[in-house]
């Protein structure tokens, strides 16, 4: 059985995971647009990815405790999406 899964996360200057247990799931991933800046995207381990405000990312089967976003404060990123299974 599938859950659905809508998270509103709030940003903050240091990395922060979408999800603090274990939940793989299906999703997109949205930089809001009314964000006034890139969020960073990163596994918490390397490379950061800018992402545009405004921007959408699909994401299949994946634990959300693994991604990690950042922005200034008062930024909002949302998943929307199902859990796996």
């Amino acid at each position: 059985m599938r859950n659905i899964v809508f998270i509103k996360v709030d940003l903050e200057e240091g990395e922060k995971p979408l999800s603090n247990s274990r939940l793989v799931a299906t999703f997109t991933l949205m930089a809001a647009h009314t964000n006034t800046q890139a969020m960073s995207l990163s596994d918490g381990k390397g490379v950061e990815i800018p992402i545009p405000a405004g921007t959408q990312l699909p994401f299949e089967q994946v634990n959300l405790a693994d991604i990690f976003v950042r922005s200034k404060s008062g930024e909002v990123a949302f998943v929307v999406g199902h859990t796996a299974g």
